[in-house]
């Protein structure tokens, strides 16, 4: 209850609070650009349980008639889109809105939900947006863009099922029909859209002076590829990395690049997620080592040709016992200090004999390469 006292005074609303556009700075300063970006989202996607993740440059223009907000028709251009195939939680909803605040701190077998390097992105664009299950989620960090956009809450969140989103707003929307998406009946899947910066854009906005241009995003790709193994090698879900282009005028994208895991069988799934089965009887006397071999494929598209190439590799995990010098360092983490660590260390050795990989011959992992 408020004091007599104080209803006699005027109390001023004075408190301390974050720049956002500062922060975000911040985070780019510690992500590199290039293929971190794409490396964080295929991260992302891993401890989502998904799948299969589709990289896709947008070299389309879209419409421009009806939008949101007038401001809205510069990011109407160029754009990486980004697509795995779950689907956002209420938790990720919120986790996503956090920068630094994930809820996958407190989940140590989580290594990219959504924490601080989800904003890796803001390398490529100042406007990010992405559509799961019913919602369609637009971030504006400078309040210029959106309309009645609040500093508390510097976005918006859509439900688009519940209203005649795409008719109303056919040109705002129709960017996301991609990937099984139709912007019409909730997206069993989630696509991101990331509208690339250009050079008027660099030269205005307080989160980066970088531009990018779709020449950009395929050189990432390229480079991509060239580490598709060894992204694909230590997670846990994803079993398949492709990437595509769609050119302005052409009814849907084209595969440029694939990487998979082939074949993916039940018990290639089984060893791939022992980091979950473990991380939850970590408080044990007895260590747990498991080994398997993984064989990719990868494929790169070129006209009509497809070159492809196989790799074998094999896979040594481990999860120290609680009562090891390291499994005790991670349990004074936790009750000390609630930074939530695992045990846990991958090993990784190409025994193919026309491996391309890199040149190398055996790599180390505490989820992705080190």
């Amino acid at each position: 209850m408020e004091s007599p006292a104080a209803e006699s005074i005027f109390l001023e609303d004075f408190g301390q609070t974050v720049d956002l556009t500062r922060r975000i700075r911040e985070v780019l300063l510690n992500y590199p650009e290039g293929t971190t970006v794409l490396k964080e989202l295929i991260q992302n996607a891993d401890d989502a349980g998904a799948t299969r993740v589709s990289l896709c440059l947008d070299r389309r223009s879209h419409g421009c008639k009806s939008l949101l907000s007038d401001s809205l028709s510069q990011w109407q251009g160029p754009a990486l889109l980004a697509y795995n195939n779950a689907v956002f939680t209420e938790e990720d909803f919120v986790s996503i809105s956090r920068i630094g605040g994930s809820s996958k701190n407190g989940q140590a077998s989580k290594t990219g939900r959504f924490g601080v390097g989800f904003n890796s992105v803001y390398h490529l664009t100042d406007l990010p947006s992405f559509v799961s299950g019913k919602y369609v989620v637009l971030f504006d960090p400078q309040r210029v863009y959106l309309p009645r956009v609040s500093a508390a809450n510097p976005g918006k969140r859509i439900d688009f099922t519940s209203f005649s989103a795409l008719s109303l707003y056919k040109d705002q929307f129709s960017p996301y029909c991609a990937f099984g998406c139709d912007m019409e009946s909730p997206f069993a899947g989630t696509l991101f859209r990331f509208p690339l910066r250009n050079v008027d854009q660099a030269a205005g906005s307080k989160l980066s002076r970088q531009a990018y241009s779709p020449d950009d995003i395929s050189s990432m790709f390229v480079q991509l590829f060239e580490e598709g193994v060894l992204t694909l090698l230590f997670l846990k879900s994803v079993l398949c990395i492709d990437m595509h282009v769609w050119d302005a005028g052409e009814p849907e994208p084209k595969k440029l690049y694939s990487c998979s895991i082939n074949p993916a069988t039940d018990d290639t799934v089984w060893h791939r997620q022992a980091l979950l089965r473990l991380s939850k009887c970590i408080n044990t006397s007895k260590s747990e080592v498991d080994a398997f071999s993984l064989d990719f494929l990868s494929e790169a598209v070129c006209g009509i040709e497809t070159e492809k190439k196989t790799e074998k590799f094999y896979v040594v995990q481990t999860m120290a016992s609680a009562s090891s010098r390291i499994g005790s360092f991670a349990t004074t983490a936790s009750k000390e200090y609630d930074i939530h660590l695992l045990p846990w260390a991958s090993v990784a050795a190409c025994t193919s004999d026309n491996s391309h990989s890199l040149n190398v011959i055996a790599i180390s992992s505490a989820v992705l390469p080190l």
